[in-house]
């Protein structure tokens, strides 16, 4: 099916080599910065929107996890863990490119903190091959959410929230999908960006690891920061 798409492909001639070998050509930087999956975002053009400070920090509190099954893909999953160190990066960053004043700056980033002490928030980018398995958000998913703090205690997520494509009341839904291109360059047309959030207060703080886990009659993804 790929090969209609090639303009001349199927015509006669020494044209119908060129556009295969071209395109092989240029995929070939793609290809070679696809193995490893750390220390990538911080490795984008000065040219993009964000500094190379907040996309180091990015890198630090991303890691990635799929589910494959032969040479198929039944979910891939990008998730960047909210620590209080990436919310500050965050806010540091927001401020920079909406050029906010000083007392604007430290209401953000007290928000951002006092979140922080409230909630383990992760920022989920979702791939599924069908539609109908992207239903994290709703009552009786198809998946299970869990998060392992050191390896002993497991939560169930308070909160899974869908990032809406549509426009939305809710001020912060609206913020996160307006600039997730920008500060988080995993987020696709093909993804779906979810908040996922466990309560904190008045349970213990990990001091080693934290796991997340998405877990289906397809298969578990595994996501771990250690400390």
């Amino acid at each position: 099916m790929w090969r209609r798409s090639l303009p001349g492909y199927f015509n006669k001639g020494p044209i119908r080599f060129v556009y295969p070998v071209c395109c092989f050509v240029l995929l070939l930087p793609l290809f070679s910065t696809c193995s490893p999956s750390k220390r990538i975002y911080s490795q984008l053009s000065d040219t993009e929107f964000t500094s190379s400070d907040y996309r180091e920090i990015l890198d630090k509190w991303t890691r990635k996890g799929s589910i494959r099954k032969g040479l198929g893909t039944e979910l891939l999953v990008t998730a960047t863990y909210q620590s209080e160190e990436f919310r500050r990066a965050f806010a540091k960053e927001y401020g920079r490119l909406y050029m906010q004043t000083p007392e604007e700056s430290q209401k953000m980033l007290d928000d951002q903190m006092s979140a922080a002490g409230d909630y383990d928030g992760f920022l989920v980018a979702i791939y599924t091959p069908e539609k109908e398995w992207d239903d994290f958000a709703e009552t009786g998913s198809l998946w299970r959410v869990y998060l392992i703090k050191d390896g002993r205690f497991r939560l169930e997520p308070l909160e899974i929230r869908k990032v809406k494509k549509r426009r939305t009341s809710s001020r912060e839904i609206g913020r996160y999908r307006a600039l997730s291109e920008s500060f988080l360059p995993y987020v696709s047309p093909w993804t779906t960006l979810y908040i996922f959030r466990f309560k904190k207060n008045g349970l213990p703080e990990a001091s080693q690891s934290l796991e997340l886990i998405l877990t289906s009659p397809s298969g578990s993804a595994s996501l771990k920061w250690d400390f």
